[in-house]
């Protein structure tokens, strides 16, 4: 008897794994909810160049703020040039435009 209830057991999640493998996820893949700012990407990296940032500078490739700022921004990942350009210390970029 206990034997019999184990295999069924067994079949039952068996089957079930089977089952739900089959179906695959169901995700939804987000999109993105794109910044309206970026237009004051060049403010912002001429205020951060400025103000002596290191931000404003160019990255190691050669990207400059400007582009940076804009292809981020274009992702979906928002910098907030509007704050940023606004700012009176470097430290402000983390502390008031996060």
């Amino acid at each position: 008897m206990a034997l019999a209830l184990e295999m069924t057991m067994k079949t039952f999640f068996l089957s079930l794994t089977l089952f739900l493998a089959a179906c695959g996820p169901a995700v939804e893949h987000p999109h993105p909810h794109l910044p309206t700012d970026t237009p004051r990407c060049p403010d912002a990296c001429t205020h951060l160049r400025e103000l002596k940032c290191d931000e404003g500078q160019p990255l190691a490739d050669g990207t400059t703020c400007e582009a940076f700022c804009e292809s981020t921004q274009n992702s979906g990942h928002g910098l907030n040039p509007t704050c940023v350009a606004k700012i009176k210390s470097c430290e402000e970029i983390d502390t008031v435009c996060q």
